[in-house]
This record gives structure tokens, sequence and C-alpha cells, in this order.
């Protein structure tokens, strides 16, 4: 038996859109459950302890704009990304930055303690490759992850690596933020 045997046309057209179809819906995601979570509008509640031992939550961010950078010590677009972040914080902590490094390392604590002294990193650290704001800011899997927060706690930025391009698209947004009230 032969399929559409006097229009080959088609069967052309048809195994196009059988393609197409089969493509979209592998391209959609569908079914595939390592997908990203989807990262709410609001930021979702978080409280992080830093290695000083303060506590950092959400909502005591709330009317500054927040920088969170999940980093690790072993990784290089992290390592190239710091110096830039301790610029931005220092520029612009007086007018509300505030910059919160996320450390997802799970080795030693000193380890990331002789990182940032190393480095001279001003703004506060939290060791929390386990805690909830991980999964709840959507999986995060790939570092550097850069998440910006308007005053209001909402998702303003988001960006997965580091180079030039994305620091200079971080910095542009940080100033509007920091220029709305």
């Amino acid at each position: 038996m032969r399929f559409f045997p006097s229009q080959p046309h088609r069967a052309a057209k048809a195994i196009v859109l059988v393609l197409f179809f089969v493509l979209s819906l592998a391209l959609s995601g569908c079914g595939d459950s390592n997908t990203k979570t989807k990262v709410p509008k609001t930021a979702p509640d978080f409280t992080l302890t830093t290695l000083d031992g303060q506590t950092i939550t959400r909502d005591g961010l709330k009317g500054k704009v927040v920088l969170l950078d999940f980093w690790a010590t072993w990784c290089p677009p992290c390592r190239a990304a710091i110096p830039h972040l301790v610029k931005l914080y220092n520029e612009y902590k007086d007018e509300g930055l505030v910059v919160v490094g996320i450390s997802l390392d799970k080795g030693e604590k000193k380890d990331v303690v002789d990182f940032v002294e190393r480095n001279q990193i001003p703004y506060p650290i939290s060791i929390a490759p386990d805690n909830p704001i991980v999964k709840d800011m959507g999986n995060i899997s790939s570092l550097p992850t850069l998440i910006m927060l308007d005053r209001k706690a909402e998702i303003s930025f988001k960006v997965i690596g580091y180079n030039q391009e994305i620091g200079e698209k971080l910095e542009s947004r940080l100033k509007e933020l920091l220029k709305a009230e």
C-alpha cells in the first residue's frame, strides 16, 4: 500500500507537518521533568545566614535594590564577576543597593571564608547550597546566576553567566532601579 500514491507533494507536506509538531513539542519542554521551575514575579520568601551569623530575609530587604549572586569558589565566571560586583556595591550602597553573595559551595566553610577575605568582598555572603532559595528562584544550577530585585522585592533582572556585556546590562538596570521610587 502506498501513501498518497498519486500526490507525492501531499505526502511530503504531511511529513513536514508531523515533524514540525514533534519538534514543537520537544522544544516546548513538554513532559520534561528537568526543566527549570518558573520564577514568580515577586521573589519568594527566603532567609539566609551570613558567614558572620547575621540573618537576611527577603522582607528585611524591601525598600532596597537587591542583587543576589549565586556563585561558587571553583567557578571561573563567578570569580570574574566578583570584582565588578564589589565595585557596584561600593559605588551604589549609599543609594540603596544591597549585594548578597549566595555561595553554593559544598565544601568547608573555611574555604569560602578564605576566598572572601582574599578577594576583599565587602558585602554579606551566605553558604546555602541546600537552602530553599536555590529551588525557589528557579532551581539554580548554572553559575553565576545574578538576580536583581527592585525595592518591592520583585524580580527585575535575571541572568546566567558573566562577561563584560552582562556586567554593562546589569549596571544599566541597577541605575534604573535605584532612580525609581
